[in-house]
Order: structure tokens, then sequence, then C-alpha cells
């Protein structure tokens, strides 16, 4: 991905209003890491906490072929996307 930061921070100079990073889940966590330092303060991660939940509720429904209670299968996929969230914090 292409991030122009020293436009960001040119950006961050004349607005007071927070900045959002759109499509930040293939941005190589530097990147964040270093938009968030210019001002960003809300980084959009939606496709791979998606990816998370599918991942596990598959891995899921492979295990358990003939599982048909949501309560079982969208409690994985919920965790999977809880681990995304706390490691994008904790690199923050």
């Amino acid at each position: 991905p292409k991030i122009d930061f020293q436009r960001l921070a040119e950006i961050r100079e004349v607005v007071d209003v927070p900045l959002v990073l759109h499509g930040a889940s293939d941005v190589p966590d530097e990147f964040v890491r270093r938009t968030i330092e210019l001002g960003v303060t809300k980084v959009n991660v939606a496709t791979e906490l998606k990816i998370a939940f599918a991942g596990a509720v598959k891995a899921w429904f492979a295990e358990n072929p003939q599982g048909n209670d949501p309560r079982y299968y969208m409690r994985v996929g919920m965790d999977a996307m809880k681990e995304v969230v706390r490691n994008k914090i904790n690199f923050c």
C-alpha cells in the first residue's frame, strides 16, 4: 500500500478533526503505527475481522459437521475477531 506520510502530516496541521485510516487490513503494522503518530485516531480493519470470523466458523463446522446452533459457532467467530482486536490494540 502507498501511504503519503508527508501529506498526512500536512493535513493534520491544518484540520482539527479526527482522522481515519480506511482499508487498513492489508497495511503493515509499522505503517499503521506511523499514521497514528501522525494523528490518525481510528483505523478500520473490517476485512481482517471478517476473515478471522469466517475462518473460525469454517473450522468449527469442519469439526462439527452436524452443528446447527449459532450460540456455538458464533462464539468461536466472535472470539477470533476479539483476538485480532487485542493484537491491534497491543501494537498501537
